[in-house]
C-alpha cells in the first residue's frame, strides 16, 4: 500500500522563517509533537521535536533551531517501508514530500497503524486461524486450496518466523464466521492448527 493513500495532508507545516514564539501557540493549539519546517518554496528544510526546544530563544527563527531531516518519505513509498523509518529514526512522524521535494503531509505511527489494520483486515468480521507449519515451499498453498475448495474466501495472510526452527506461523483471516465448519475442514485434510476464533472486526 502506498503511503498516499494514508498520509495527513492537514498537519501545520511552518515557513523556517517564521518566529519559534508565535509557532509555539500553534503547536499548543493544535497538541504538536513534531515542527515541520519548509523554505519559502514549500521544499523540505528542517524538523525537531518540541521536546527539543524548550530551552531555546522564543525569538530565534526555526531555520536556527530545525535539523535537517534524515528521514522521509514519497507519496509512491510503501508504508511498510514508513514503518522501518520510524522504528529507525525513534520519530512519531516523517514529512512526506513530492518529486520536487515540496513536502505535501506527514505519515505518524497512528495513520500507519489504520493502515496496517485494513492491510490485515482486523477491521472486518470473520475468524482468524493460527497455523504453525514446516517453512517449505507449497505447506501454506495447500490450507489456501482447502478453504478455496468450500469457497470460503481469504481476507489476509499473515506469516512469521515459529517458534522453533524451520517452521512458521500463519495467521489467516476469513470472512467465514463459523469456526467450527472451519476446524471440521482443516482436520479433515490432516491440517492442525493452534487456534481458530471468531472475530468480530474493529468496524463492526
Amino acid at each position: 500500500m502506498n503511503i498516499e493513500k494514508w498520509m495527513n495532508r492537514t498537519y501545520p507545516i511552518f515557513k523556517e522563517s517564521e518566529l519559534l514564539g508565535s509557532v509555539l501557540e500553534k503547536v499548543r493549539e493544535y497538541g504538536l509533537s513534531t515542527i515541520i519546517t519548509t523554505t519559502q518554496n514549500g521544499r523540505l528544510s528542517g524538523i525537531v521535536s518540541v521536546d527539543e526546544i524548550d530551552s531555546e530563544d522564543y525569538t530565534k527563527e526555526l531555520a536556527e533551531i530545525v535539523r535537517e531531516p534524515a528521514f522521509y518519505c514519497t507519496e509512491s513509498d510503501f508504508i511498510e517501508d514508513a514503518a522501518l523509518m520510524l522504528i529507525e529514526s525513534h520519530d512519531y512522524l516523517l514529512p512526506v514530500v513530492d518529486e520536487e521535494f515540496v513536502v505535501t503531509g506527514v505519515i505518524s505511527v497512528f495513520e500507519i497503524l489504520e493502515g496496517l489494520m485494513e492491510f490485515t483486515a482486523m477491521d472486518k468480521p470473520g475468524a482468524r486461524i493460527s497455523i504453525c507449519m514446516v517453512d517449505k515451499p507449497g505447506a501454506l498453498r495447500d490450507v489456501v486450496d482447502f478453504l478455496a475448495e468450500k469457497e470460503i474466501n481469504i481476507l489476509s495472510i499473515i506469516t512469521a518466523s515459529g517458534d522453533s526452527e524451520g517452521t512458521k506461523r500463519v495467521v489467516i483471516r476469513t470472512d467465514e464466521t463459523d469456526i467450527q465448519y472451519i476446524a471440521g475442514i482443516l482436520e479433515e485434510n490432516g491440517i492442525s492448527f493452534e487456534t481458530i476464533s471468531e472475530e468480530e472486526g474493529f468496524g463492526a
